[in-house]
């Protein structure tokens, strides 16, 4: 194996460390609208002494019920939640947890949230979520005659991509949800190219370093993905020349424009003004 080969492998390697270190903070959201039943996402972060499920505020926004799924699939899902709140305007929204539940989550640390990112280049970047494609009811099993469990299985949809400097942003804007085309606001909004290939190669912790077989997918539908982290995919080297990967939470993922292939997103740092809003007793949070 040459040098070149050698780079390549050790970046796929740890490509696929950042994106497992990612799904570790990251879980399903299962919520009712109307009678809908609908899949989001979210990201589980710890603030100050506060533990949060981060999301977009659409998916929490209007919901009669939310649930999280657990990563072990089984859907005696966690529901109780201390508090919810969102901010309709920039589309962020959080659920907190008690301090007696955390042990049920991985909790992103918060000195891995970035609030500060180069927007004069491209920078490779993944976003991780639970696209409603690849989310089904596999089965239940009855516990009793007035018990159950429902088994819902949920894989995430890993996008390797970038984020859009702001000199590739269309000058024309994005349209919003009624059609009327918004000027994006520079250190504020994120925006994604999203041109998903023909094929792609599953990978998971036990596949890491090996050629796995690709599969034809033709169309990849990342509705559901909503809330859903945007991760730096960089590795970082130590003074021993030790690289490892380097996972840090940019930002959430919003909304998608198909004509234009683009996702949109939003800094991590307007969840975490929502945060400073509604937590002002939070002094760790000063900007």
């Amino acid at each position: 194996m040459n040098s070149e080969e050698t780079s390549l492998l050790i970046k796929q390697i740890m490509g696929q460390a950042i994106a497992e270190q990612a799904r570790r903070y990251t879980y399903c959201l299962i919520y009712k609208e109307i009678g809908e039943t609908k899949v989001g996402t979210a990201v589980a972060v710890k603030v100050g002494k506060r533990f949060f499920l981060a999301t977009a505020g659409h998916v929490i926004k209007d919901a009669q019920s939310v649930k999280a799924l657990m990563h072990d699939q089984i859907s005696s899902d966690f529901s109780d939640f201390v508090a919810k709140h969102y901010d309709s305007q920039l589309d962020v929204g959080l659920l907190e947890i008690s301090l007696c539940d955390s042990h049920r989550f991985d909790f992103l640390p918060q000195d891995r949230l970035y609030e500060e990112i180069e927007d004069t280049q491209e920078i490779p970047a993944i976003v991780i979520g639970f696209a409603s494609q690849f989310c089904n009811t596999a089965g239940q099993i009855y516990l009793s005659p007035e018990s159950s469990l429902r088994i819902v299985r949920c894989d995430t949809l890993t996008l390797n991509t970038f984020v859009l400097p702001v000199s590739k942003w269309p000058s024309e804007g994005l349209p919003d949800e009624y059609g009327i085309n918004r000027q994006l606001v520079n250190g504020h909004d994120i925006l994604i190219d999203y041109t998903p290939e023909p094929e792609i190669k599953p990978f998971t912790s036990k596949s890491a370093g090996t050629d796995n077989p690709s599969i034809e997918c033709l169309s990849l539908d990342p509705r559901g993905i909503s809330g859903g982290g945007i991760w730096l995919a960089q590795i970082a080297e130590s003074e021993e020349k030790v690289h490892s990967p380097d996972t840090r939470l940019i930002g959430q993922q919003l909304g998608w424009h198909r004509t234009k292939n683009l996702l949109r997103g939003i800094r991590i740092s307007a969840w975490l003004d929502l945060v400073r809003e509604r937590y002002p007793e939070i002094t760790t949070l000063e900007k």
